[in-house]
């Protein structure tokens, strides 16, 4: 019989709570620590939609990158959200454990996925302190072109944008933020060819245009939602008695042609 407490501090071993950021809420959302684990869902976010497939499956347990509430919660009335999500979870008895910025600085996380899919060398983080994204060297020189038709085929569908997109241009030094990465393009700006990230804004986009740097916004969804690739088989072989499931979620964002 695996308890909820099992899994909790075997998460904590590989991706430490402490180190997410002061801001965050990495951790047991909702949960008793006794409690019986038998199946365990993964999830980007808690939704509406994640929570029905939970429930179909039976699961015990969701894991998620994002946590339900960074702000914290002073009501819980149905009508109001994210209240409205956590008093489903309790009736179902359904309990949430998220891995946020802890995951995002570390070597299983979901920039890490995409700088390994991409076979990225001699890497280093954007910013040393918390140690947030990534930026190294392709193993050989890619057409713009090439490098964001192979990243399409390996993330999930998102909305994809670009700024300052020259299909031909070669190049080798790339930067990567998965999820929310534009407080980076000054930094970025100055030893990258092409910077790989989510959640870029109007006046952001204007400002990588000015200082020449060219962007991929993949989307916060596309550059996420693959949080779980390198623990989800950390967690099989850990947990052999525990059935894991990815549950279904897709970008909610649409792109509508008038």
């Amino acid at each position: 019989m695996v308890k909820l407490k099992e899994i909790k501090d075997f998460l904590n071993s590989i991706v430490p709570f402490e180190l997410q950021d002061s801001w965050d809420n990495s951790g047991v959302q909702f949960g008793e620590e006794e409690a019986e684990i038998k199946k365990v869902g993964l999830a980007l976010s808690v939704s509406r939609n994640v929570i029905k497939g939970a429930r179909e499956r039976g699961i015990d347990l969701l894991i998620t990158h994002h946590p339900l509430t960074i702000s914290g919660l002073k009501r819980f009335e149905p009508e109001l959200y994210p209240q409205n999500l956590l008093i489903e979870l309790v009736r179902s008895s359904i309990y949430l454990i998220s891995l946020h910025t802890n995951l995002d600085v570390s070597p299983l996380g979901p920039t890490a996925v995409i700088c390994d899919y991409l076979g990225l060398v001699e890497r280093r983080p954007i910013q040393q302190n918390p140690p947030y994204g990534v930026v190294g060297e392709l193993p050989r020189e890619m057409r713009q072109l090439e490098l964001l038709e192979e990243l399409t085929k390996f993330l999930p569908d998102d909305v994809y944008r670009t700024v300052l997109f020259k299909p031909d241009e070669k190049v080798r030094r790339i930067a990567v933020c998965s999820g929310s990465g534009a407080s980076f393009i000054d930094a970025v700006s100055r030893f990258a060819d092409v910077y790989i990230t989510g959640d870029v804004k109007y006046h952001d986009a204007v400002k990588a245009l000015d200082l020449g740097l060219t962007l991929f916004d993949l989307g916060h969804f596309g550059t996420e939602r693959l949080f779980f690739k390198e623990l989800l088989p950390l967690l099989v072989e850990n947990f052999p008695e525990v059935e894991f499931f990815v549950l279904d979620e897709k970008s909610p964002f649409e792109v509508v042609k008038c």
